[in-house]
């Protein structure tokens, strides 16, 4: 389905779950696409609106994507379906995000949930040594990142599942089912989509800080994590009025069945 946005926009959605389930929010990871979201039996009771970032599925792309302007969007197709109150669930690449309306309209939900979420590297200050000079030099010098952006993006453009067949192989499939098709469906556009969130979360500022996000936050990570997910998830949460943390054992960066139903009752209120 489409939502019309200012601008001649359009944001691509989708609705799963229990119609007459209590609203959730799920921004897919990066790649994706609105076909992405948690094991269906994980949505009993939950009727789940996912959407298509900007440059993905059938999102129109940003000229400038934001994190603020994917949240403005949000609450733009939430209001337009009568849903007033609602909770959030970004994973890994959608987390930021999911913080992101929180910090917007933190009095419309009743909670958001940030899986996978590894936080922003000028307020954190996590990365050491030639890493950290890097992520520097990225998020202040203009145009330093084009190059890298543009050969990530050909790759990707070329064969959107790759990476996907990659990590299946290795047991880190960092996608949830069905990974493909999102993956695919994500790729219509090539790699706008991704080059925007690469933009967004990585490279400029993101439009506010940790502290500007009051309403209740849940950070999960997977223990077997390979990324900065784990680490970082107290430095954020310690940033956070109200946010607290819960690692997933028996877990790497994907969520299991049974995650995703206890974030979900989470975000509830529950």
């Amino acid at each position: 389905m489409d939502f019309a946005l200012p601008g001649n926009r359009l944001l691509g959605w989708a609705e799963y779950g229990d119609p007459a389930g209590v609203p959730v929010v799920y921004l897919h990871g990066t790649p994706g696409s609105r076909l992405s979201r948690p094991d269906d039996a994980a949505l009993v009771g939950v009727r789940l609106i996912t959407v298509d970032r900007p440059g993905y599925g059938r999102s129109t792309p940003a000229r400038r994507p934001t994190l603020l302007g994917v949240a403005d969007a949000v609450g733009a197709l939430m209001s337009s379906l009568g849903i007033e109150r609602f909770g959030v669930v970004g994973f890994s690449g959608g987390a930021p995000y999911a913080v992101a309306c929180g910090a917007r309209f933190p009095q419309r939900l009743t909670g958001v949930v940030a899986a996978g979420f590894t936080g922003p590297y000028r307020e954190l200050r996590t990365v050491r040594g030639w890493q950290r000079l890097q992520a520097w030099a990225l998020c202040t010098i203009p145009g330093l990142g084009r190059p890298y952006v543009a050969r990530a993006a050909a790759w990707y453009a070329e064969d959107p599942l790759k990476q996907h067949r990659e990590l299946l192989a290795t047991g880190q499939d960092t996608w949830m089912q069905p990974g493909e098709e999102s993956n695919l469906e994500g790729a219509r556009q090539g790699a706008t989509g991704l080059v925007g969130d690469w933009l967004a979360t990585d490279i400029r500022p993101w439009g506010f800080h940790l502290r500007d996000v009051p309403c209740r936050v849940l950070i999960w990570a997977g223990r077997h994590d390979p990324g900065r997910a784990v680490p970082d998830a107290p430095l954020i949460a310690a940033r956070m009025p109200d946010a607290e943390v819960r690692i997933g054992e028996n877990a790497a960066h994907t969520p299991s069945p049974a995650h995703w139903r206890d974030m979900l009752t989470w975000v509830q209120g529950g």
